[in-house]
């Protein structure tokens, strides 16, 4: 389900949204802080893009979406796991905009007086629609992965060439990498270090940052056995266990890895 709640109110005024930023912020659901236990409303959502902003003090536009693929990122109608249903059903975005997120970024960058931060995480999603590819089979999985990852290698090329020569944007940019739900088991830190690799090769090629989200979560949740729910990182669920989207010290946590290799100050 996308929604909670038929109603919702939004964080700020669309109109202005954008309005004297200068952080873009870009991503999936970790950027957009969707939480699953809360009603669909943005004041609910507290992602790493709001500590991020508080802690470098400029205002940000974040243009995440929820469910957003590396190719729903650049292309409209590509598959991902929830972002054109969420945009359908006309529930808020923190920024509005029509086309995609890559077109929005662009338009942003170019005629933005003065941006002077870029964060971006995407790719998660693509190992997320994988997994629904494939009915969550493993051996299917594992043949189809290597696909997977080259096209999402092809697709992060893409979006920092675009970032880059298309916008002209030569400011900084920190690119976050992926944490792991737990880290004891050897087929997600497996896919996600593939995935992480790949997009921190291409975004240090053009001169971007890396916040290591994958090691950050490792080294906190080490204490409680590589569990990643039991060091208090996911959204907790009714029924004990864990979602999969990172809690409030998970999102400040990512935020603090961002802001530790991020040169604005």
């Amino acid at each position: 389900m996308l929604a909670t709640s038929a109603s919702f109110t939004l964080a700020q005024n669309l109109d202005n949204a954008a309005k004297d930023t200068r952080y873009l912020a870009l991503g999936d659901s970790l950027a957009f802080g969707y939480d699953p236990t809360v009603a669909v409303n943005l004041n609910n959502y507290h992602g790493y893009p709001q500590f991020v902003s508080e802690g470098i003090h400029r205002k940000v536009a974040n243009a995440s979406c929820f469910g957003e693929t590396s190719g729903s990122f650049l292309a409209a109608g590509a598959q991902d796991l929830g972002c054109s249903a969420w945009k359908q059903a006309g529930l808020p975005l923190f920024v509005p905009y029509a086309g995609t997120q890559m077109d929005y970024a662009v338009n942003y960058l170019q005629n933005n007086p003065n941006p002077q931060f870029v964060t971006i995480n995407i790719g998660g999603n693509d190992l997320g629609v994988l997994q629904v590819n494939c009915n969550f089979d493993l051996t299917c999985e594992f043949n189809a992965l290597p696909g997977v990852l080259g096209a999402y290698g092809q697709n992060v090329l893409k979006i920092f060439t675009r970032l880059r020569v298309e916008a002209g944007y030569s400011g900084p940019i920190v690119l976050l990498t992926y944490y792991v739900f737990n880290y004891n088991d050897p087929v997600q830190v497996g896919a996600f270090t593939e995935l992480n690799g790949i997009a921190a090769g291409i975004a240090t090629s053009f001169g971007a940052k890396i916040a290591d989200g994958f090691a950050a979560f490792q080294a906190a949740a080490a204490p409680f056995g590589g569990d990643s729910c039991a060091a208090g990182l996911l959204v907790k669920l009714s029924n004990g266990t864990c979602d999969t989207h990172a809690s409030l010290a998970g999102q400040q946590l990512l935020a603090n890895t961002v802001l530790g290799v991020s040169t604005v100050k």
